[in-house]
């Protein structure tokens, strides 16, 4: 098999191999599988990945860095916005509805580390929760939210946006609207007073 026609072969290889832990589990994902999903040698994904304990770790390393940038391009279009929340949100949700094969491995399959503390060091934890995390603080704090219920907020904001995510993105769940048209209503109803800016 030839392998000079795949321009990224990395990327092709990580790809394949979210997709055969999607479809198959993660048991069942192994070098030798991905590079036949690629159509390239067997020895191929060996000049970018040692075992597949490190093709593992790329496949988060890459959705990881794809959602990040997502959410940071999200932030630079919605700067002075009246309300960056909802669309990092809609953001959030509309990467892993459009990709929910990296939604199951994501939360499914790999090791991510999340720390929820309120001191957790900034620039340790995970990448897009602190950029979520930063963006609520910020409003929290133009709001002049008591400090104490701060990082309250921020975890159950996270938890009711990703709660979402989870349902749209389970083939066993049934609903009868169109989760992208609907996600903006839904977190409309989270709109708790510390975010709209009402008196405390």
């Amino acid at each position: 098999m030839d392998t000079y026609h795949h321009e990224d072969l990395r990327s092709e290889l990580l790809e394949a191999g979210i997709s055969l832990v999607a479809r198959d589990g993660i048991l069942s994902c192994s070098l030798r599988k991905v590079a036949a999903e690629c159509k390239v040698s067997h020895g191929a994904p060996y000049s970018h990945f040692k075992n597949k304990d490190e093709l593992l770790k790329a496949m988060q390393e890459y959705i990881t860095e794809l959602f990040s940038e997502s959410l940071e391009k999200a932030l630079k279009e919605i700067s002075g916005s009246e309300n960056p929340l909802l669309k990092l949100g809609e953001t959030y949700f509309n990467f892993f509805v459009d990709n929910p094969n990296y939604y199951n491995f994501l939360f499914g399959h790999a090791n991510i580390s999340l720390d929820l503390r309120n001191v957790a060091p900034s620039g340790t934890n995970y990448k897009p929760y602190e950029i979520f995390k930063n963006l609520v603080l910020s409003i929290l704090k133009t709001n002049r939210c008591a400090e104490n219920k701060q990082n309250d907020i921020v975890i159950s904001l996270w938890a009711y946006i990703h709660g979402l995510t989870s349902l749209a993105t389970m083939k066993n769940v049934t609903y009868d609207k169109n989760w992208k048209e609907k996600i903006c209503d839904f977190i409309s109803l989270y709109e708790c007073k510390e975010l709209k800016g009402i008196g405390q």
